[in-house]
Formats: C-alpha cells, structure tokens, sequence
C-alpha cells in the first residue's frame, strides 16, 4: 500500500498480527529468537547486505550442528520500497554468505520475559526496509 510494505503472520486460528519481522517453520523459534534480540537495530541498517546478514544469521542458529549454510541450501528473496521482489539461488548466494562465514552461531537462549517481542509494535512507515523471505532445503 501506500505506506509501504507489511508482513503479517496468520494463525491457523485466524488471528493475525503486524510483525516488524517473523521466522516461520520448523526449528523457528531459535530463528525468532535472533530476530526479537536484534529488531532495533535493523531500523538503523541502510545496507541491503547487513540485513541478508542478520537474516543469514538467524537461519544458521536454527540449524542442526551437523548442518552449514551453503549455496544449496539457502535462497534469498527480498522486497521494499521501490523495489521488486528479488530471488538470489546457489551462486548468487556466495557473497551474503561470505560475509557471516568467520562467526559462530549463537547458543540457542529461549527469550526474555517482557522484551517486547516482534508482534504489535506501531511501525512508522519510513523505517521500514526490505523484507527477506529465507529458507532452507533439505
């Protein structure tokens, strides 16, 4: 719409809430968890290639410890503002992960009570950045 773009998480109750980010799947709550510990900053990022990294990053800490993010089980999709949605596969992948390679994935820490969460928040329409869409197949 005119303020830009949304994301909304829909229960299979029917309920559904404005998220400023969200992590869907198995093993998502790590992913959310990265994701609710981080939100404030991703107002601050301007780089489309820091915000693929925080979105690398969260993926990573969900998966099993025998598994590595790879140019074969990753894709990246994002979308904002003035910009079309956008899909990088294998190769395109490469530089994104790249730059997360060297860290190590966060310890799985359930969050804390009263942080506010990632749901409900008003978001003012010209902080909103590119969406990502992540996945992994295996």
């Amino acid at each position: 719409d005119e303020t830009g773009p949304h994301i909304y998480y829909i229960c299979p109750s029917s309920n559904f809430y404005e998220c400023k980010c969200m992590a869907i799947g198995a093993r998502s709550q790590s992913a959310r968890t990265y994701l609710e510990r981080h939100k404030d900053e991703f107002k601050d990022v301007e780089d489309l290639n820091e915000l693929v990294a925080h979105a690398l990053r969260a993926l990573r800490d969900c998966l099993p410890n025998d598994t590595e993010l790879t140019t074969k089980n990753v894709s990246v999709g994002y979308v904002g503002r003035g910009v079309e949605f956008t899909m990088k596969d294998d190769e395109d992948v490469a530089d994104y992960l790249k730059s997360i390679e060297e860290e190590k994935a966060a310890p799985v820490v359930a969050p804390e009570e009263g942080t506010g969460g990632i749901y409900g928040d008003t978001v003012n329409p010209t902080e909103i950045r590119p969406v990502l869409e992540l996945g992994t197949t295996e």
